[in-house]
């Protein structure tokens, strides 16, 4: 089993090229590239100060060599911008602008596009409360899934503690709301914790619908520092098992990518390569029982 990791899990202090090279050095193969419109462009020689480059208006050609180069492959392009589904008039500049990272991935050799859910202000919202939001941003993703559907593109939207969608059953109305095979969620494994939701629950029900799967473990320590806690994977509870039986029940291709998020830079490195030891082995003796 392969598993990607996401950039800035490494940090967000070492240049693009920088970034890159570390994450091939610790033993990952692919990865999940952050980006941000407001950053350096990646120039001919495939640098940027940024570990997250304004890639949009990079050269496909450079920011494909910049990765090449390192030795590592694009698994997944993340949208940076604005997601506006608080109101019918937000729906057409989202569609417009996931559209343009859409192309800009499949430019790049790419076919996993994932984007952010914006946030809520609140954790825990009843499904009911914030139907109308989730139903915008399914007709956002539709529309962007069904357009690029026939070069194969797969969108998925990141599922995230106090966002528009943030448990089971925002999810469920989320996918129920999009009639594309296309579009579909990150299942963010930390954040279903922090949630205290059964997500592996959805791989059997949606299981055509989870392009990319992001494996976070979360504390739920009642003494814990903040309320939504990113550790190394195999310290918290995460019911990581539970999941990885629920992929093996429901083959399918998917991207994996591995992130900690709250981990001192000083510590990122050994972090992030003790996490994929541990899920490497824990996906092997499960799929052996």
């Amino acid at each position: 089993m392969k598993f990607g990791v996401v950039t800035h899990a490494v940090g967000h202090h070492m240049s693009f090229e920088k970034t890159l090279e570390t994450i091939k050095t610790i033993g990952f193969d692919s990865i999940l590239l952050l980006t941000d419109r407001n950053a350096e462009v990646v120039s001919a020689v495939g640098t940027s100060k940024s570990p997250f480059p304004n890639v949009l208006d990079s050269d496909p050609e450079y920011v494909q060599k910049a990765i090449r180069n390192a030795g590592l492959e694009l698994a997944a392009l993340h949208f940076s911008g604005k997601i506006d589904i608080e109101s019918d008039e937000g729906i057409e500049p989202t569609v417009v602008a996931l559209k343009d990272y859409a192309s800009y991935a499949l430019a790049l050799g790419c076919k996993y596009l994932t984007h952010p859910v914006p946030t809520c202000g609140r954790s825990r919202v009843p499904t009911a409360e914030k139907a109308i939001e989730i139903r915008r941003l399914a007709t956002c993703m539709n529309r962007v899934a069904e357009a690029f559907m026939e070069r194969g593109l797969q969108i998925g939207a990141d599922i995230h503690y106090r966002a528009w969608v943030e448990g089971l059953d925002d999810c469920r109305l989320l996918f129920d709301s999009m009639p594309c095979p296309n579009a579909g969620i990150i299942l963010n494994i930390g954040h279903m914790t922090t949630a205290q939701s059964y997500g592996w629950s959805l791989v059997d029900e949606y299981p055509g619908r989870i392009p990319v799967v992001g494996w976070k473990d979360h504390s739920l320590a009642k003494d814990r520092s903040q309320p939504m806690l990113s550790i190394e994977l195999g310290t918290g509870h995460s019911p990581f098992e539970l999941y990885i039986k629920a992929f093996k029940r429901q083959p399918a291709t998917r991207v994996h990518l591995i992130n900690c998020e709250h981990v001192p830079d000083s510590e990122r490195i050994t972090v992030l390569q003790r996490s994929r030891e541990y899920l490497m082995r824990l996906w092997d003796e499960v799929e052996a029982r």
